[in-house]
Formats: C-alpha cells, sequence, structure tokens
C-alpha cells in the first residue's frame, strides 16, 4: 500500500447497532471534542443517560407527581392528614381516635393527663365525646383526669354521654362524681342535653339520679318546653310522669303547652296555656 503525505479523511460516524454494540466511533479531532462535551453534558444531566428513544426507563429522579413525599399515602397520591407537632397535641389526638398504646406512651413521657385543646376540651373530655372509650375514660381518671372538668362553653363529660346515650359512660361519669345539676354557659345541664337528643333512658337515669326536672336555662326553658318544641312525645310523657311543672312560662309568657310542635297531642292535652 502506498503512503502519501496527506492525512486521511475524517471517517464516517458509525451508529451503534441494536444488539447493544458498542457506541460510535468518531476518528476526527472535531469529534472527540464533541465527545468530551457530549460527557460533560451527561455529566450535568445525567438522568439522560438512560433514556432510551422509547423513553421507556422514565426519568432517573421521580418528578414530585410520581414520588411519595412526606405528605402523600405511600402508593397512593392522596394527601395525609396534617400530623400533631407537639407532644400534647398528639395524645389529644390519640384519645380522640382510642388509641390506647399511644395515650400510655404520651403519659410516660411526661405529657399531663389534664392536657387541654384550645377549647379547652380535656384528654377525658374528649375520651367520653369522640371515642367514647369507658376504658380510656377510666384509665385518663385513674392517672389524675378531673372528672367533671367543663369545656370553654361550660359543658362537661356527663353532658357528651348525655347527649350521646351513653348510658354506661354516663353511670361511670355520676359513679365518680359527675354533677348531675352542673349547668354549659347556656344554663343547659346534662338532662338538657339528653332530652334535646330524645334520649329517652338517659333522661331516666338522671332523674334517677336526682336532677332537677324543671331546671331553667337561661332563656327561661325547662326539658319539658323543649321536649314539647322539638315534638318529643315520650319524652314530655316521661318528664310529666316525674313530675314537671307543665305550668311553667319561659321568658315570653308561654308555657309547654304553647311551645308544642303542631300535631303532637301529649303537649297539647296540657294544662291550659
Amino acid at each position: 500500500m502506498r503512503i502519501t503525505g496527506r492525512r486521511p479523511r475524517p471517517g464516517p460516524l458509525r451508529e451503534p447497532g441494536h444488539d447493544g454494540g458498542r457506541p460510535m466511533t468518531i476518528t476526527s479531532s472535531a469529534g472527540q471534542r464533541v465527545v468530551r462535551l457530549l460527557v460533560a453534558f451527561l455529566l450535568v444531566f445525567p438522568s439522560l443517560a438512560s433514556a432510551g428513544d422509547d423513553d421507556r426507563s422514565g426519568p432517573a429522579v421521580p418528578t414530585p407527581e410520581l414520588r411519595d413525599g412526606p405528605n402523600l399515602v405511600m402508593g397512593t397520591g392522596t394527601p395525609r392528614e396534617p400530623r400533631p407537632f407537639t407532644r400534647e397535641q398528639r395524645l389529644l389526638d390519640a384519645v380522640r381516635r382510642g388509641d390506647r398504646a399511644v395515650v400510655e406512651r404520651a403519659l410516660e413521657l411526661g405529657v399531663p393527663v389534664e392536657t387541654a385543646d384550645d377549647m379547652a376540651r380535656s384528654a377525658l373530655l374528649l375520651a367520653v365525646r369522640d371515642a367514647g372509650d369507658r376504658d380510656l375514660v377510666r384509665f385518663l381518671h385513674e392517672r389524675g383526669a378531673a372528672i367533671d372538668r367543663a369545656d370553654a362553653d361550660g359543658r362537661t363529660p356527663l353532658s357528651f354521654a348525655a347527649s350521646a346515650g351513653r348510658l354506661d359512660l354516663a353511670r361511670y361519669l355520676v359513679a365518680q362524681g359527675a354533677s348531675v345539676d352542673r349547668a354549659d354557659r347556656r344554663g343547659r345541664t346534662p338532662l338538657f342535653h339528653a332530652v334535646l337528643a330524645n334520649q329517652i333512658r338517659l333522661v331516666s337515669y338522671l332523674i334517677d339520679q336526682g336532677a332537677d326536672v324543671d331546671v331553667r336555662d337561661r332563656y327561661g326553658d325547662t326539658p319539658l318546653m323543649l321536649a314539647c318544641a322539638k315534638g318529643f312525645d315520650a319524652m314530655a310523657r316521661l318528664l310529666l310522669a316525674h313530675g314537671a311543672d307543665p305550668l311553667v312560662r319561659d321568658q315570653e309568657g308561654r308555657t309547654a303547652r304553647d311551645r308544642a310542635a303542631p300535631g303532637h297531642e301529649a303537649c297539647r292535652r296540657l294544662g291550659p296555656g
């Protein structure tokens, strides 16, 4: 072969085969510079190195939509509920859910058993209102939680047990010293809340425990008036059977009969209006 002084022409770029063969070969100095630039580019943008023509591999780093971040439930893309950020809030959250193990752990770590939320609802009150868990209520009380502590509206654990119809909770609370006649800011005792929720068994129990059947709230209403206004005939009969006075008048001069819902004869047949 004859050798001349000419430089050989740059050879063509050799494409890689589809069988995973060697990458392209570049023989020119300009091509070498391109290779160096390409390598540098891939070092800066490594996610492009693994992307094929059909993009089957996807991005090397998941996008925010694909990634299970700290605020998403893994694998669902569903936002997580905000987590409590203090030990006290974690305690109250666990009480609402009835999570005894977390409650015990929080108390072991020194969280006060009388911790309350921004509406002055104590852990024990929330155990009654939200969890409805008598064992949890007992657990908190045995560790020092007040049995009759009221919230910012003046409502006690017993008033929530009464409105929920939880006779088992009401019995426990009363046995531990809860007052059956403690009124909230509207002047309503647990008996009022049981009447408004049409909880016959609770009303009967509270009266048996000495609740004042003719107690008035700040508007001058009695439990009988509210039972008639709601159209709760059976409730009205129960209150009357326990001595409720049908002739008491509210601030507007109306009796329980005057307040009776249309069509409810149990109250319509009461004394003169």
